[in-house]
């Protein structure tokens, strides 16, 4: 069974160690499973609770506890509950017997026929098999939800069917946010902000394009497929980047003569300054720091590194995955003693926007609730601000259901598809259809696929001016090009980098975006944080031309920033 074991896990492009595979056969004995069924629910668990991790010993212990000690548990406590309901029921067949005729059939009155069939069709799942942590076909129903009184439907308007407010004796009233319709940020001329006029001024025809195609066709669940990564293929594209964004370094640094000059291996030895050009790659789990940075190269015949030594230089700003060009000297071989970092080619300038009326726009990133409830309220501030001023193009990016919300997680009583779908009809009821509505996925909601690039989120119902974009996106809108994504790159970037007097770090994190021509340039990314195709990544997250402007929603503090004049 062990081959088994292996042949299931390799399907899925999974390359177990000796111990999972010797626990695997445990687990698959000691519950009386096969090989098929122990994988299939594993990656369930996997990708429900741990973000697809792949499997240790420790996660299996836990993957046992959590699903199949769980289940026993469920089991054994059912069957209980049968024999205690059974033997009160002879106790008072015993006592109706002795009471009255003792010809009365066992069974027939002191049984609960109806509520032993309850308690064994409750146990059942779709296809008869019973309910675990990683049944994902079964509608899901409410966890030892709080008893809550239905709120004002208005209010409630985007929760879930089975989630009301705690009743705490009075009807529910609606409190803003804290700040709340406060303006906390402004840029540009105060002037032309006080006297701006915000709502749409005339029925504008919004045109929209997608940008960021491969072969011709933007990323969509008809022509893609992912997690089918293999290092042959990774190692292929990283090869790739680093000769593409090597080769524009080149550019800038050498000009014309760039083919002809010739860069030296990052560990050749030398006692005169060299350059050469590589990854940056941190030798540790965790963000880069002084004595840890790495720059990797590679040749024909094999992989190459060297150790980065900054004392030399006052200034540096790098990250993983990022592709630079290093001038300095190595003199012992293992240590590249870092004169200069070129890391930055010549951007072409973004094409003027080209705009024949005013546009009005709206922008907003998820979540939309609070954290310690599902009603929405923020979301429903937004969209009466909405209604009152009437903006031309409306932009929502992910997540608009979170995943990791516990709420969500407990206090379900529809499918996530179901309700993202009447979410979608609230919105448009409420503004209308005379605002083009552009919603970014994201791999953080429950309805999504768990990968980035995240594909667009599909709906059964339509709207003429509701349009689903993938994660991340670039599109021309009526002239002005805008690349969006609701990836958080920019705290991702900055809580790995190394940076010693680098300047203000939103415009160099931008910066990082743009010079190495991608929406997310950090290799590997953090493993709690997101799942990355290299392959998607590869295709459909290049920023090949610089927009007009770039929407990152952060956890960090509120920016504007202006990158390249004269034309964002």
């Amino acid at each position: 069974m062990d081959e088994e074991l292996r042949i299931q896990f390799d399907e899925l492009g999974v390359e177990p160690t000796a111990a999972v595979i010797a626990k695997g056969l445990d687990l698959c004995v000691s519950y009386h499973i096969d090989a098929a069924e122990l994988v299939e629910q594993w990656m369930a668990y996997s990708i429900s609770n741990l973000k697809g991790a792949e499997p240790t010993v420790d996660y299996f212990n836990d993957f046992e506890r959590k699903v199949f000690q769980a289940r026993r548990d469920k089991e054994l406590a059912a069957s209980n509950k049968k024999k205690l309901k059974y033997s009160s029921g002879l106790s008072n067949l015993n006592q109706l017997t002795n009471a009255t005729a003792p010809s009365i059939p066992l069974g027939v009155y002191g049984v609960e026929e109806t509520d032993i069939m309850g308690d064994y069709m409750s146990e059942i799942g779709v296809g008869g098999n019973k309910n675990t942590e990683s049944d994902i076909y079964h509608t899901p129903k409410a966890k030892g939800a709080i008893p809550r009184t239905p709120a004002h439907r208005k209010e409630a308007l985007f929760s879930p069917a089975s989630f009301s407010p705690i009743s705490s004796g009075t009807p529910r009233t609606h409190i803003a946010a804290p700040g709340s319709g406060k303006i906390v940020y402004t840029f540009g001329n105060p002037t032309l902000i006080n006297n701006a006029k915000w709502s749409s001024l005339e029925q504008t025809k919004i045109a929209i394009k997608q940008l960021l195609l491969y072969n011709g066709e933007p990323l969509s669940a008809v022509n893609v497929k992912y997690m089918f990564d293999n290092q042959r293929e990774k190692c292929e594209i990283a090869g790739d980047r680093v000769f593409n964004i090597g080769k524009n370094l080149c550019r800038k640094v050498f000009g014309p003569d760039a083919d002809d000059y010739e860069l030296s291996p990052v560990d050749v030895h030398s006692q005169n300054t060299v350059k050469t050009i590589g990854t940056i790659y941190c030798d540790h789990d965790g963000p880069l720091d002084a004595s840890s940075t790495m720059l990797v190269g590679s040749d024909e015949m094999c992989t190459r590194t060297v150790r980065l030594n900054f004392s030399k230089i006052k200034s540096v700003g790098v990250f993983p995955g990022q592709v630079v060009m290093v001038s300095g000297m190595n003199p012992k071989g293992d240590t590249l003693t870092v004169e200069n970092i070129i890391a930055e080619k010549q951007l072409t300038q973004p094409t003027p926007p080209k705009i024949d009326s005013q546009l009005s726009v709206v922008i907003a990133a998820g979540p939309y609730t609070f954290d310690d409830d599902i009603l929405y309220d923020p979301l429903h501030d937004l969209l009466n601000y909405l209604k009152e001023n009437l903006p031309d193009v409306l932009v929502l990016t992910g997540p608009f259901f979170d995943v990791d919300h516990q709420i969500i997680l407990e206090n379900m009583g529809e499918t996530f598809e179901v309700f993202f779908e009447r979410m979608i009809a609230g919105i448009v009821e409420i503004i209308g259809t005379s605002t083009t509505v552009l919603m970014v996925s994201s791999q953080y909601d429950a309805m999504a696929d768990p990968v980035y690039p995240t594909l667009p989120v599909s709906l059964k119902k339509t709207y003429p001016n509701v349009h689903m974009l993938p994660d991340p996106s670039m599109i021309d809108l009526n002239g002005i090009i805008i690349g969006m994504t609701s990836t958080d790159v920019v705290d991702h970037i900055i809580s790995t980098e190394l940076a010693i007097n680098a300047g203000d770090k939103i415009k160099r994190v931008v910066n990082h975006l743009y010079n190495q021509g991608s929406f997310y340039p950090l290799n590997p990314p953090p493993e709690d944080k997101l799942c990355l195709d290299s392959n998607l990544t590869s295709k459909f997250a290049n920023i090949e031309q610089i927009p007009n402007i770039i929407i990152l929603p952060s956890d960090q503090k509120c920016f504007i920033r202006v990158m390249l004049k004269p034309f964002i």
